[in-house]
């Protein structure tokens, strides 16, 4: 089967969030299935020259946005088995970061009308059975095929995959005609805007999210739906919406063969890892060490859906009551930021805050740390957990999204589990929960062992997840 994805974001070309994790390991997990899955993206100019030394053009085309022509050139080179093509247009895509420019619409409608031309163009290299469109970037082109370029790819079916239905590009009604040269239509429009989603949720063959539960949140929640729950219930009662839980990469996440940790480890010898992992990163960050205090890690963006309001009502009494070390990096915000900061200041010898994002680090905060905190006020798949289950941290999450689907909590009464969970969005049912996981890490440690063999023992690898895309993919290729 021939797969295209488009997105925005690809590790390790670019890589901003989780959208770039997935993108940059599905398709290869895809394509050991016996399938040919290419990735087509923007070129930027932050992507690591090294990374394309070996890049040559395979095509170039005009794109026309509204009456002004554009010239692309379609690069390509073949990375880890897969074949990526970029869209370079240096007025677009050569500048310093990925996002937030005021001509967004216009840089987005480039890259989806583009896809459409490289497809015309590698049409006799690379016939297209199957495009997976990634988040509201790409939401225009199932309605363009739909409609504009039907004659000529009809026959190809559309996926559009939702990773955060916060995010949905809304512009102007006359963004329509003025850029994409299509009429204003029902599918596409939503509070009388063009909307990018809602024209992927509309038009395309299957719409998926990243986890099953956050599938049922879409459904039955308006909050989290942001508007777009009554198009996709239209979507789910014709049977054509579902979720699939996004997976990580076993691989670059190994604890058996991560370079980025001093003691590779599996269950057996988990302590050990850990140890080890507690003294090198302590060192870094200048904590004291102590061997028997629990290590609780954040590895995050700091973003209020990150359910970090939560850690603030709640921390100072936390602080007060409890011995263990708090180990948080990322950054975002400013308000979460400077409150890290401040709680580290305060209390130096139980809280550390590295402010920014260190891949050697968060390698290190994974092994070291006992117990993973991820308190979200929605989470439609989440991948820090994951991360987390494969290093034998516990992690402590709200049930929402992906968290729920992943993160079994633990019963002590028949010592199944993997983790520590809370239903509502309630700081005290958090705080509760966590002097909950101390007790049991403190007082039961051969109980704490079978839990940490319970995550080490789950498996999200992409392995998993592919044979459920690859079953959504026949599925639209039947209908």
């Amino acid at each position: 089967m021939n797969i295209l994805f488009a997105a925005v974001e690809c590790f390790p070309f670019a890589k901003v969030g989780g959208l770039g994790d997935v993108i940059g390991s599905l398709p290869q997990e895809l394509n050991k299935l016996q399938n040919d899955c290419r990735v087509i993206m923007p070129f930027y100019k932050t992507i690591n020259p090294e990374l394309v030394k070996d890049v040559k053009e395979v095509a170039s085309f005009k794109v026309f946005l509204g009456k002004k022509s554009y010239d692309v050139s379609l690069l390509s080179e073949v990375y880890n088995d897969v074949t990526y093509y970029f869209v370079k247009n240096d007025e677009f895509y050569g500048r310093d970061r990925v996002y937030d420019f005021p001509d967004e619409e216009s840089r987005w409608a480039l890259f989806q009308i583009s896809v459409i031309e490289a497809m015309k163009a590698l049409k006799n290299d690379f016939q297209v059975h199957i495009l997976n469109c990634h988040d509201w970037h790409t939401g225009m082109i199932p309605y363009l095929i739909k409609s504009k370029y039907y004659s000529e790819f009809g026959q190809v079916k559309t996926i559009f995959t939702i990773h955060n239905v916060l995010y949905q590009g809304e512009y102007e009604r006359q963004t329509t005609r003025q850029i994409f040269n299509v009429e204003v239509v029902d599918e596409i429009e939503h509070n009388a805007k063009l909307n990018f989603m809602k024209a992927g949720i509309m038009c395309s063959t299957f719409v998926n999210t990243v986890s099953q539960t956050y599938c049922k949140e879409l459904l039955n929640s308006d909050f989290l739906g942001k508007g777009m729950t009554q198009y996709l219930k239209e979507r789910f009662k014709q049977g054509r919406f579902v979720g699939i839980i996004n997976g990580i990469d076993y691989e670059t996440w190994n604890p058996m063969t991560d370079k980025d940790i001093p003691v590779n480890y599996s269950f057996e010898n988990y302590k050990d890892g850990k140890l080890a992992a507690k003294k090198v990163l302590y060192d870094k960050l200048g904590v004291d060490f102590y061997t028997n205090v629990p290590c609780i890690g954040l590895v995050s963006r700091l973003t209020q859906q990150k359910g970090l309001d939560l850690i603030m009502e709640i921390a100072e009494d936390l602080i007060k009551d409890c011995t263990f070390k708090f180990i948080i990096v990322g950054s975002g915000e400013a308000k979460y930021e400077e409150f890290f900061k401040e709680l580290e200041k305060k209390h130096p010898f139980k809280v550390k805050c590295y402010l920014g994002y260190s891949e050697e680090l968060a390698h290190l905060v994974y092994a070291a740390s006992d117990m993973f905190l991820m308190p979200s006020l929605f989470e439609p798949c989440g991948l820090g957990q994951l991360i987390a289950l494969r290093y034998g941290s516990l992690p402590i999450v709200r049930e929402t999204g992906g968290l729920k689907d992943s993160v079994e909590p633990y019963n002590e009464f028949d010592l199944t589990g993997n983790g520590f969970s809370f239903t509502n969005y309630n700081s005290h049912d958090m705080l509760y929960v966590i002097k909950y996981a101390f007790r049991h890490f403190n007082g039961y440690p051969e109980h704490w062992d079978i839990l940490v063999e319970n995550a080490m023992d789950c498996d999200y690898s992409w392995t998993v997840s592919a044979k459920k895309y690859l079953l959504l993919y026949v599925k639209a290729l039947k209908s």
